[in-house]
C-alpha cells in the first residue's frame, strides 16, 4: 500500500511542496512558465489540507512579476486568487513607478502607478519585499538625469520610497539597475533610503557575452537529470481554470 502523505512529517510534506512549486524566477501569472518544471495543478485539487498547505507555501515563497501590467489587470488577479490566498503574497516585482510631474516642489507619480501600489498593499498585508524591473529602473533614471537636478532627483526618489513603504510589513526594496548607471548621484540617494541596489550588465556587454557555438547545449528539451520537457506539454494559458483552482 503506498503511504498517505499525512503520514510524512510536516517538515517532509513541506519539502515536496517546495519541490513542485517553488521558483527562482518571478512567477508571470499572464503567460507560459518556461521552467524546466511545469506547475503542478492538480496538487491543488487533492484535498483541504494539501490546498492549504500547498497554497499558503505557493504564495508566500513565491515572488509574483506584476510587471507591464495595468492596475485592473492586478486587480483582477488578485480577486481570482482570493483574499486568503493575497494575503499570503510576500514578494513582488513592478514596474518602477511613473512620475506624472517633475517640477519642483511639484512631484507626484501617475495614477495607474499610485493605483497599482495601492492595489498590492491593500490586499497583500503581510508584503515584505517589492523588487522593481530593470527597464523600468533605467527609464527612471534616464529621466531623472536629463534633469541635471539634484533636488528634483532627491524629491522624487523620497515619494517613491514613501508610497513603497506605504506597506508596514515591507522589509526590503529591491532596485534592478545596469552597472553603468546615467548618475551616481541617483544610485546614491537610492541608497540614503536603505534600497538594495542588484546590478546587471549593459545590453551591449551582455551581447558579447552571448556564443552560438554549435557545441554549446542551446536545446534545453533535456534537463540535467535527462528528463525532455517536451513530454510534460502543460500550457498554463490554456488552462484558464489555474488560477481558480489555486485560489480554492
Amino acid at each position: 500500500m503506498l503511504p498517505n502523505i499525512f503520514s510524512f512529517p510536516s517538515e517532509l510534506r513541506n519539502r515536496i511542496y517546495e519541490l513542485l512549486l517553488l521558483y527562482e524566477e518571478p512567477i508571470d501569472p499572464w503567460v507560459n512558465f518556461h521552467q524546466p518544471q511545469k506547475l503542478t495543478p492538480g496538487l491543488f485539487g487533492a484535498n483541504k489540507i494539501v490546498n492549504r498547505e500547498a497554497t499558503s507555501l505557493f504564495y508566500a515563497r513565491n515572488c509574483f512579476d506584476f510587471t507591464g501590467r495595468t492596475s485592473e489587470d492586478i486587480t483582477l488577479f488578485l480577486k481570482q486568487i482570493g483574499h486568503s490566498n493575497a494575503n499570503y503574497i510576500q514578494h513582488i516585482c513592478v514596474d518602477f513607478p511613473n512620475f506624472l510631474n517633475l517640477d519642483p516642489d511639484n512631484v507626484t507619480l501617475e495614477d495607474d502607478s499610485s493605483c497599482i501600489l495601492t492595489k498590492i498593499q491593500n490586499e497583500c498585508v503581510n508584503l515584505s519585499t517589492f523588487k522593481t524591473s530593470l527597464s523600468s529602473t533605467n527609464a527612471m533614471e534616464l529621466r531623472l538625469n536629463a534633469l541635471d537636478n539634484p533636488k528634483i532627483v532627491s524629491e522624487a526618489l523620497k515619494l517613491v520610497d514613501t508610497r513603497f513603504r506605504a506597506s508596514p510589513s515591507l522589509k526590503e526594496i529591491i532596485v534592478e539597475v545596469y552597472e553603468d548607471g546615467p548618475s551616481d548621484h541617483i544610485r546614491r540617494e537610492m541608497k540614503t533610503h536603505g534600497w538594495k541596489i542588484s546590478t546587471a550588465k549593459n545590453m551591449e556587454e551582455a551581447r558579447s557575452d552571448w556564443s552560438f557555438d554549435d557545441s554549446d547545449d542551446y536545446d534545453h528539451r533535456y534537463d540535467d537529470d535527462g528528463y525532455n520537457d517536451d513530454d510534460d506539454d502543460y500550457d498554463i494559458d490554456n488552462d484558464s481554470d489555474f488560477w481558480r483552482r489555486a485560489g480554492d
